[in-house]
């Protein structure tokens, strides 16, 4: 047997070609398994899992980045109130007489007098001599329905200032409509004689001596006030009903 014979023995041609082709078809599918995994559209699980983490830490930067500006902008806002609340005490007495007189009439003004009080007391305390703010407190009081509140604080004010223009007025109204007539006289005959030309003193004296049944002497008082100011409706409808009831 020849040498060529005896090759062909060891190794057939068909399973040469049969080995071949195995090795061919493992090289095409490494190739493939290679292109697969570089194609675009494919997503290798490190790449995806470094994206996810990527996206977290965006979101918790995104939160931080909020909350973080959310305490700045409080803190500034409470240090500018500190800063307010620091200022204030820092004042002398006589730049919060200032502040709480300013506070207190614009609230009035509002038609406010609940929050007037709170400055008012303020006002009082700074500058206790001061017969100003227990005043405008006496007019608070009045429109919050506190009359003998209200007449308690007009009481004070003439005891600081005994010759105050209106609160002896204001007080004698108050009277009149809690129906305490006999103060009101004894404080109305005062007000018409420092201000004898000013109708509605006498008018309020009218009232109070009807009140009181003193009938005679407040249709006289009322006509005094008529005769003041003859265009007051009101004057003339009261005079009318109690000259009816002479």
């Amino acid at each position: 047997m020849t040498k060529e014979e005896r090759k062909k023995k060891d190794f057939p041609v068909d399973e040469l070609g049969d080995v071949g082709a195995a090795a061919d078809a493992g090289a095409q599918k490494a190739e493939s398994a290679k292109v697969s995994e570089d194609a675009p559209g494919s997503a290798k699980p490190g790449k995806a899992k470094k994206r996810a983490v990527e996206v977290e830490d965006l979101v918790e930067d995104t939160s931080s980045f909020y909350w973080n500006t959310f305490l700045l902008l409080g803190g500034r806002l409470l240090n500018r109130t500190l800063d307010w609340y620091n200022g204030l005490f820092s004042l002398t007495p006589k730049e919060k007489v200032k502040v709480y007189r300013n506070l207190s009439l614009r609230s009035l003004k509002r038609h406010a007098p609940e929050e007037a009080m709170k400055y008012l007391k303020e006002w009082a305390r700074c500058d206790k001599n001061d017969p100003e703010p227990i005043y405008q407190m006496g007019l608070a009081l009045a429109a919050l329905g506190e009359h003998q509140r209200a007449v308690n604080a007009f009481d004070k004010v003439l005891r600081l200032r005994p010759n105050h223009p209106t609160a002896n007025y204001r007080k004698c109204a108050l009277l009149v409509k809690i129906k305490n007539f006999t103060d009101a006289i004894a404080g109305l005959t005062q007000v018409v004689a420092e201000r004898p030309e000013d109708p509605r003193g006498f008018y309020l004296l009218g009232l109070s001596y009807d009140g009181d049944g003193q009938l005679e002497k407040g249709i006289e008082a009322m006509q005094k006030a008529v005769d003041l100011d003859p265009e007051e409706i009101k004057y003339h409808q009261h005079l009318g009903f109690m000259c009816v009831r002479r």
